[in-house]
């Protein structure tokens, strides 16, 4: 396991401030956006870029991404709440 933090990570990605709402990282050949209005993540692909929702993403993720953000300068909207677990207990067959 790593002991680098999500923030380490962030910093060597070279974080940009795009807009208030959009973090940048660079890792020195390919750029990836947060766009926290619009809640997805661009990255590119040949030819374009694949865009990914917000709740397909780890939560972490994207909090480590807000905060660095914020750190920047940027005014981004909050997280919606994290989903609720289930703490259902499994069902059973009625007879």
């Amino acid at each position: 396991m790593s002991d680098t933090s999500l923030t380490d990570a962030f910093n060597t990605m070279h974080p940009q401030l795009k807009s208030s709402a959009v973090l940048g990282l660079y890792n020195g050949t390919t750029w990836i956006y947060y766009d926290f209005a619009q809640r997805i993540r661009l990255t590119p692909v040949e030819g374009g870029h694949n865009t990914t929702s917000f709740a397909e993403l780890d939560r972490d993720v994207l909090v480590a991404a807000r905060d660095k953000l914020v750190e920047l300068g940027g005014k981004p909207p909050q997280l919606p709440p994290e989903a609720p677990t289930l703490n259902k207990p499994p069902r059973g067959l009625n007879p």
